[in-house]
Formats: C-alpha cells, structure tokens, sequence
C-alpha cells in the first residue's frame, strides 16, 4: 500500500510541473557545401526540456555551442554559448514573448519555436 502511495505523491507532483519540451529540427549551414563523404539520411530532430527561462539538453556537447533567439522579423534579440560539457542554459528573466530557437552545432542548424 506505501508503494502505491509513493507512486500517486511521484505521478501528482511531476503532474505539477510546467516542463515543457522544445523539439528543434536539424538543418544545414547554408555556408557548408556537402560533398558526397556526409551521410545522405536526414538528421534526427534534437528534443530539449524547458522550465523556467532554463533550457535543458540531453547530453553533454563535445564542441562550442552557438544559441540564438530571433524575433518575428528574424533579428537576432539574444545571443549565448553552450561551453563544451554544458547541458543547461538559462534565459534572462526580461525576455518574454514567442521566438524561434537557433542552435548553431558544427556543420548543422537546429530551429524550433520557443514560448519564454
């Protein structure tokens, strides 16, 4: 019966929190010309956690990571750097509203629409 318990308290309070998942789809920089030795499949889309002005990534980056957020008109309204090892960034409390997410990772682009 705990056990049962402890799993309705788990399931209410993860139930309360506001997460919300932010899914960016993946495309080429338009400045890198492929040539025929990069693999021709699509690459997969990156999903991220957002709570709080905090975005969380599934894993650890090996690389410098460009973050970009633009408006409407796409101009660029904030600008951050994921450092290698880096799995969480937070956004300024100031920034509120709807922008498009720009993740600039080696050779790829990774957009999606983020509610701050």
């Amino acid at each position: 019966m705990k056990k049962m318990i402890i799993i309705v308290a788990l399931f209410a309070i993860a139930h309360g929190c506001k997460a919300e998942e932010v899914i960016l789809t993946a495309s080429n920089c338009p400045e890198i010309k492929l040539t025929p030795q990069y693999p021709k499949a699509p690459i997969c889309p990156m999903t991220l956690d957002f709570t709080d002005h905090t975005l969380t990534f599934p894993y650890a980056f090996c690389e410098m990571v460009t973050v970009e957020l633009l408006d409407d008109d796409e101009n660029l309204v904030y600008t951050d750097w994921l450092a290698p090892g880096q799995t969480s960034l937070t956004f300024p409390s100031m920034l509120s509203g709807e922008y498009t997410l720009r993740l600039t990772v080696g050779n790829y682009y990774y957009i999606g629409l983020l509610a701050l």
